[in-house]
């Protein structure tokens, strides 16, 4: 009887043992699927669009230009920098701050005279990532043939071309390709101080990774060429320090490399 009343006993414990050990392997699990959603990675999404749309905007009329920025769900008030640059098809860039208005979008108010086709780029960077976006915008009456986009237009942005404060913030897509280079120059450089230069790299609004990537530096009216090794201390941006040793202008060109893609930006610096 003795032996029956412990095997029960036995039997019981065994059954809660069992049932408390599937509890908390049910719980790890959850907890983990918790901790790989969290863990998800984030990207720096930016929407960028014209009010009223493209082909509605007349001449003489003003319109908005607008980037709506997001980090997943989450909408940006906090950008460390949105800039547009706006320019006529075969003309020069101009560079505008955005304005933050609310909810995470940041407009620019454009009025243009001429009619023709013009392009819009929004550079923002937030949460240490950086998005490019392009748009192509029809204004009045353009003949159908000429709306059609050449390779210049579409595939580069001023190869040597400066801001014009002259620091060297210029974008464009590489030749041939559908890779958006974008280098970023410090403000106010002068000789003999250490420079971050910094490249941006993008394929289809993604960050462009694992690239390799050099600075080609040379002083405007000389042979002697210069070339940095770039580190990619984020997705698609790469960076190198350098000292410009004097006061002139300069020639910065971003060499890019991955599998059988090869190719270059360039831009224009003046050292102080």
């Amino acid at each position: 009887m003795k032996r029956r009343h412990f095997a029960f006993i036995f039997l019981t414990l065994t059954l809660m043992l069992l049932a408390a050990c599937g509890s908390q392997s049910n719980e790890s699990d959850d907890s983990q699927s918790a901790s790989n959603e969290e863990e998800e990675v984030k990207m720096l999404n930016v929407d960028l669009t014209s009010n009223p749309e493209s082909e509605s905007i007349e001449p003489g009329e003003p319109f908005t230009i607008q980037a709506a920025v997001t980090y997943g769900e989450e909408e940006v008030n906090d950008a460390n920098e949105v800039k547009f640059e706006f320019w006529k098809k075969g003309e020069e860039h101009e560079k505008v701050d955005g304005e933050f208005t609310e909810n995470g979008i940041y407009t620019l108010e454009k009025t243009v005279e001429e009619p023709g086709i013009y392009y819009v780029i929004s550079h923002v960077t937030a949460r240490g990532m950086h998005n490019m976006p392009q748009i192509k915008l029809v204004v009045g009456d353009v003949d159908q043939e000429g709306a059609e986009e050449t390779s210049e237009d579409e595939h580069s942005h001023s190869e040597d071309g400066h801001d014009e404060d002259g620091h060297g913030d210029s974008t464009e897509h590489a030749h041939g390709t559908n890779i958006m280079a974008h280098i970023m120059l410090p403000e106010n450089v002068k000789s003999g101080e250490e420079v971050t230069l910094t490249g941006h790299l993008q394929h289809d609004e993604a960050p462009f990774k694992g690239a390799e990537v050099q600075f080609e530096i040379w002083k405007d009216g000389t042979d002697k060429h210069n070339y940095v090794e770039a580190t990619e201390p984020k997705d698609g941006e790469y960076q190198a320090t350098y000292t410009f040793d004097e006061a002139a202008n300069y020639h910065v060109k971003l060499h890019f490399k991955k599998e059988d893609l090869h190719d270059h930006k360039e831009t224009t610096l003046t050292v102080q």
